[in-house]
This record gives C-alpha cells, sequence and structure tokens, in this order.
C-alpha cells in the first residue's frame, strides 16, 4: 500500500522539530513532483539564457545543444506521464 501523503496545519508545522520539519518538508516535495511535468523545452531555454545574460555570461554552443537534448529529454518524459495518467483514467 501506497503512503499518503498528510498536509499538516500550520501549527502543527510550527511544533515539528527540525528533523520532522525536514522530512515532512521532503515529503511534501516529493508529493508535489508526483503530478508534475518537467519543464517545456522553449521555457527551459528562455530560463537559461536571462540567467546567463543576469550573470553576465554567453551561453556557449556546447550549452546549447545541451539544452536541446535537456529539451527532448523532458519532452518525452511529460509525454510518457500524459499517457500514464490517461491509461490511469481508462482513456
Amino acid at each position: 500500500m501506497k503512503n499518503k501523503f498528510v498536509k499538516l496545519s500550520d501549527e502543527e508545522v510550527e511544533k515539528l522539530n527540525d528533523d520532522e520539519l525536514m522530512t515532512y518538508l521532503d515529503n511534501l516535495s516529493e508529493h508535489l513532483m508526483k503530478g508534475a511535468a518537467p519543464l517545456p523545452g522553449y521555457y527551459l531555454k528562455r530560463f537559461a539564457y536571462m540567467d546567463a545574460k543576469q550573470r553576465g555570461v554567453e551561453i556557449t554552443d556546447e550549452q546549447h545543444r545541451e539544452l536541446n537534448k535537456l529539451s527532448i529529454k523532458y519532452r518525452e518524459e511529460a509525454n510518457a506521464k500524459i499517457i500514464q495518467r490517461m491509461q490511469e483514467d481508462g482513456i
């Protein structure tokens, strides 16, 4: 049986010690990521170029090729998640 994530109230979170809080945040992050799709390639590249400009550097040709590879990989992962959800829904 899968462990179901239980969201705590603000008051309950405030009562957690450091270890319990870190465990809770890790579980919350894992729970939220279950339904998340990878960043579309357009945004991946856009954010990379914006970050580079902000830092005052340029994206090299090699980095651009790597971004393209990641873009394709993320698209494949997103498509797989969509297919999985459709199968779970009986579509």
